[in-house]
């Protein structure tokens, strides 16, 4: 009998443990998937000086330092790399920042002929890039790719698949830790119409701003969201998912806005002239002096102010609109979050209080400690058990 006493008490030990470890791994998984796992993604230009400004580097996941030119031959730019980019890179290393730099070209003709004959010679240069200046990988910023290659009369979007390829096994092959990942504007151009392009970069950067820009024919909403009266951030988002995963898109986010000269007063006015970009720093102060208005429709503010008798709208994001856009981040399960750009927002930015506060840990698993308790109760229990009927 005694013998049957202690197999059923270790029998009950073993399981309790195996009730306990499975918890613990369950909650540790929900942890992992939480918005606490979200990445934040930021981009430091040039111009953004280090010696005055400084981000809240504990809440940065990565940061591209933009930007290294590529050349038609596949030959890189790197005019603007200096010490501003050692001293971004050393202190973000310091805090565990990850640092990748951003290569671009907005030239189409730029585009073409790397895309047509110097694909391997541009994946070869990235990476010495990448070891030469101690980064940790490469954003991709080609903006406004064709359809049609015009050298080969073939598809860009195939084209690029190729290079991203060659890229990603460039990469991958010489570091797999290297982080690989490519912007897309907001309106998904037909080149990112691409599915395989998942299967060779670690995240896409969607640029879920300028839906209004710098020389359009209208002012508005910068970055807008749940609107129902034009492509806003949920539309780009869902066209994105079309085609790759969620848990690969970070939703960038700007930290500016423009100031158009406008025929009236009213939102959507047709403007005057070109508009000038704003600082979000500055557009929250200012909103201050003339009037922060909330827009109902595009869930953004703005303000307005007449000089030299011509109506000016100035419309920007700020705290309570990024919120609502990280919410919806967390809510769509996507990779996380990113900035343009880093510096626009101003030091001891109050941004960051509310990206810490979005991303808190969801709760542990209903339950979870009184779960967890009860097992390892149980546990000791039968532990207990077992050596007093080892003493007998």
């Amino acid at each position: 009998m005694t013998g049957e006493r202690i197999n059923k008490n270790i029998s009950r030990a073993i399981l309790s443990l195996v009730i306990l470890t499975a918890l613990i791994t369950i909650n540790a998984g929900a942890a992992d998937n939480s918005s606490s796992s979200k990445v934040i993604y930021a981009f430091w230009p040039y111009w953004t000086d280090f010696q005055s400004y400084q981000p809240d580097w504990d809440i940065l996941s990565y940061v591209s330092y933009f930007s290294i030119e590529a050349n038609p031959d596949g030959t890189l730019n790197t005019s603007n790399i200096g010490t501003n980019y050692y001293n971004v890179r050393d202190a973000a290393h310091a805090h565990n920042v990850s640092v990748t730099l951003t290569i671009e070209s907005f030239n189409p003709d730029v585009q073409d002929s790397i895309l047509a004959g110097n694909q391997k010679e541009l994946a070869v240069n990235i990476l010495q890039k990448i070891q030469y200046y101690g980064a940790d990988g490469v954003s991709i910023d080609f903006e406004g790719i064709r359809d049609t290659n015009s050298i080969t009369h073939e598809s860009n979007s195939i084209l690029m698949g190729n290079f991203m390829r060659t890229l990603y096994d460039t990469l991958k092959n010489a570091g797999p830790g290297y982080h690989i990942s490519f912007a897309v504007q907001h309106g998904v151009n037909s080149v990112y119409h691409n599915a395989t392009l998942s299967q060779y970069t670690d995240a896409m950067f969607l640029m879920g701003y300028d839906y209004h820009w710098l020389n359009g024919p209208s002012t508005g909403a910068v970055s807008p969201f749940n609107d129902a009266t034009q492509q806003d951030v949920e539309d780009s988002v869902k066209m994105l998912e079309k085609y790759y995963p969620s848990n690969k898109i970070i939703l960038g986010l700007p930290f500016h806005g423009y100031d158009w000269p406008s025929s009236s007063d009213e939102p959507g006015a047709s403007t005057t002239g070109a508009g000038t970009a704003v600082y979000m720093k500055n557009a929250t102060v200012n909103a201050k002096t003339y009037g922060r208005i909330w827009d109902s429709v595009s869930h953004t503010p703005w303000y307005r102010y007449q000089s030299s008798g011509t109506w000016h709208q100035v419309w920007y994001d700020d705290d309570e609109s990024l919120g609502l856009k990280l919410d919806y981040v967390n809510s769509e399960n996507l990779r996380g979050t990113g900035f343009w750009a880093l510096g626009y927002e101003g030091n001891n930015a109050t941004i960051w209080n509310v990206v810490r506060e979005k991303s808190k840990a969801a709760p542990a698993t209903p339950g979870f400690e009184l779960t967890v308790f009860l097992a390892g109760f149980f546990f000791s229990f039968c532990l207990r058990s077992i050596l007093k009927s080892w003493r007998h």
